[in-house]
């Protein structure tokens, strides 16, 4: 028998395309009787709001005003669900080593798949790009402290491959990228961090509990400038796109505030883009991507940090090639 959901998005359907439906076909075609029926369409009228009525003439049921809430959901609930079953295999996502666990979740999210779109779901594939592998004990603690308010005792790895001691208010957990990463309060620095799940060797839940209410400014943080990164000056970097890259990134959204603006140059079409920033590494790396076809224009510190890795990639070009490093 079809879900609750596959229903729904039937009667909807069916109104929308043909003005009408019939309690038989209600019937028919999710495989229950008068009384599921008769509940599904009281699900539409009382739960969803939908403004359907039964038309003594027709025999059938209909809007009597525009119902817009349903518009696209099938193919929204469809999407989600070849990016749910692709974040299920990928244990960057979805870090479960239980089969039995990827199954029954696999079943529940089957269960939402409306009828319509099942023999086309092979179709589509959600690819993930790279990731980091991820310690589950780690995590384990990492959500104890979550639901428990518990502080945290960590050794972390830095990007100068420092270990680091750190007494941390965890906050939110960020899949971003890939790559998972838990937004804290440092009680070395005093201030919000973002910690990366990897770089975290060793994590200790202590008896001690914080209030999370405290900060407030958390959705904001996370919010505030291009990437992962944060810093507490937040900048705005001018970008140009060259062709074909300024056809690539025109319908992408780098950040909420963006600003992008086409121009035609010498017969090139060319996008300026505003990016707000607060640290450059991450920023300059997703320009790098676009070789040739991006340059950073301002601000100038920025700017001569994206030329200076640009020299740095270069050195590797005329750099004498040592065969002794090689690896066999």
């Amino acid at each position: 028998m079809p879900s609750l959901m596959s229903r729904i998005f039937f009667i909807d359907s069916r109104i929308r395309t043909r003005g009408k439906v019939t309690l038989k076909e209600v019937m028919e075609r999710g495989e229950v009787g008068t009384a599921t029926a008769k509940r599904d369409i009281e699900f539409l009228r009382y739960t969803l709001d939908a403004p359907i009525v039964y038309n003594r003439k027709l025999r059938a049921y209909v809007y009597e005003k525009e119902f817009t809430l349903l518009n696209f959901a099938g193919e929204q609930l469809f999407l989600f669900y070849v990016m749910a079953k692709g974040a299920l295999n990928n244990p960057g996502y979805f870090p479960l080593t239980a089969e039995y666990a990827r199954k029954i979740i696999s079943y529940k999210i089957t269960e939402i798949l409306p009828t319509d779109y099942k023999e086309i779901a092979d179709k589509f594939y959600y690819y993930f790009s790279d990731y980091e592998k991820m310690d589950l004990e780690n995590l384990r603690k990492i959500i104890e402290a979550l639901r428990e308010n518990k502080v945290c005792a960590i050794e972390y790895l830095s990007k100068g491959k420092t270990k680091s001691k750190r007494e941390i208010e965890p906050l939110k957990a960020v899949c971003y990228g890939a790559k998972w990463y838990l937004l804290a309060y440092c009680r070395k620095r005093k201030a919000l961090r973002i910690f990366s799940f990897s770089r975290i060797e060793k994590i200790k839940v202590l008896e001690e509990e914080f209030n999370p209410n405290a900060h407030s400014d958390v959705d904001k943080y996370l919010k505030e400038g291009f990437g992962i990164a944060k810093g507490d000056e937040l900048k705005t970097a001018v970008i140009k796109f060259y062709e074909p890259a300024s056809y690539y990134v025109r319908n992408q959204i780098w950040h909420e505030e963006q600003v992008f603006e086409f121009a035609t140059r010498d017969g090139e079409n060319i996008l300026f883009a505003e990016i707000p920033y607060a640290k450059p590494e991450e920023l300059i790396g997703k320009v790098l991507k676009y070789g040739a076809s991006a340059e950073i224009v301002k601000p100038a510190p920025l700017r001569k940090m994206w030329i200076k890795e640009i020299e740095k990639m270069a050195g590797l070009i005329t750099k004498p090639n040592d065969k002794s490093e090689r690896k066999n």
